[in-house]
């Protein structure tokens, strides 16, 4: 038998599909080069781990740095979450693990990388709604390469 009530299940249950959701929200956010949607996912003062880009004490760090690497140029970007772990730890606060395969590619040179990573995600609850108060990327695996007329190629780049 359950510790929580029907009630708190049901709760439970909606705050994992908002976080979900929200999820999707960023990484849609990302792929369109939305800035405003993407800082709309975090709260101000957010801490953001992702190496190799840097750590941030605050989401504009982050959306300053998205604006200059992706929203400027026609490098296009896939991002894919997948298996989350959602923990509710309380009515306002939450945590989850992600996985996310993510593939970039710039048209101009031509260049390419393929990763595998996880997501450490905490939310907080706020009159908006669920939002990403922290976010660590974790490398697993990256392949960077090139596509040439006639040509791939591609090296494991060492996590």
């Amino acid at each position: 038998m359950s510790q929580f009530s029907l009630d708190q299940r049901v709760a439970r249950l909606e705050a994992e599909a908002d976080i979900r959701r929200l999820k999707a929200r960023y990484l849609n956010a990302c792929d369109a080069k939305d800035v405003e949607a993407m800082r709309e996912c975090f709260i101000e003062d957010a801490r953001i781990e992702f190496p190799p880009i840097g750590n941030f004490d605050g989401r504009d760090g982050l959306i300053a740095i998205f604006a200059q690497m992706a929203a400027s140029t026609p490098v296009v970007d896939a991002h894919q979450g997948h298996n989350a772990e959602i923990t509710i730890l309380d009515d306002t606060n939450a945590e989850a693990r992600w996985h996310l395969a993510y593939a970039t590619y710039d048209p101009r040179s031509g260049g390419f990388r393929l990763l595998s990573t996880f997501y450490a995600d905490r939310y907080v609850k706020t009159q908006a709604g669920w939002r990403i108060s922290f976010s660590r990327s974790e490398p697993r695996a990256i392949i960077d390469g090139k596509l040439e007329a006639g040509a791939v190629s591609a090296a494991w780049v060492p996590v």
